[in-house]
């Protein structure tokens, strides 16, 4: 019996690596993904390397910055040469772009929030493109508070976030 379920075993894990090169090869159609804390809901069976791993630091980034946790803000973004422009909003209604260069200084104050918005918030990658296999766009939602559009680049095999823009819904 141990050697019958021993066989089984590897034709499941056998079919498991088939079914995934496949899946690697098939229509190179973008997953669809609706995201509720760390629950995936996908809509394409399987997603590419180069697609897990922008949603990686995508979520890096919105979970580093909802926990207060540096390490993730620095896994998400090239802080270095980093930068965010946010629209911002006057009492009056008049709009301005407000920017920032220094984003260690950004990820350090995310980080050291007394009061972080905590796991509980909601966030979702409506739109993702990735061009060349080295350089990915997204549009994200932040809870219902902000809309984010990042541009990531592959270094060194790791896609960091060098450029965000905010607006607030």
């Amino acid at each position: 019996m141990q050697r019958e379920e021993g066989v089984g075993n590897r034709k499941t894990k056998a079919m498991k690596k088939i079914l995934a090169a496949l899946a690697l090869f098939a229509s190179s159609e973008a997953a669809a993904a609706h995201h509720h804390g760390d629950d995936m809901v996908m809509k394409a069976s399987a997603e590419k390397p180069d697609e897990a791993a922008v949603k990686a630091a995508v979520f890096d980034y919105f979970h580093g910055q909802g926990e207060a946790n540096l390490e993730r803000l620095n896994r998400a973004f090239a802080a270095d040469e980093a930068s965010m422009v946010g629209v911002m909003r006057a009492d009056d209604g008049a709009e301005s772009l407000r920017t920032w260069k220094d984003m260690n200084e950004v990820l350090a104050n995310w980080a050291s929030s007394a009061n972080p918005p905590g796991a509980t918030r909601d966030g979702e990658i409506l739109d993702m493109h990735i061009t060349d296999g080295r350089i990915a766009t997204v549009t994200f939602r932040s809870t219902d508070r902000f809309y984010d559009a990042l541009t990531l680049v592959k270094i060194d095999g790791h896609w960091k976030i060098v450029a965000k823009v905010f607006v607030r819904q």
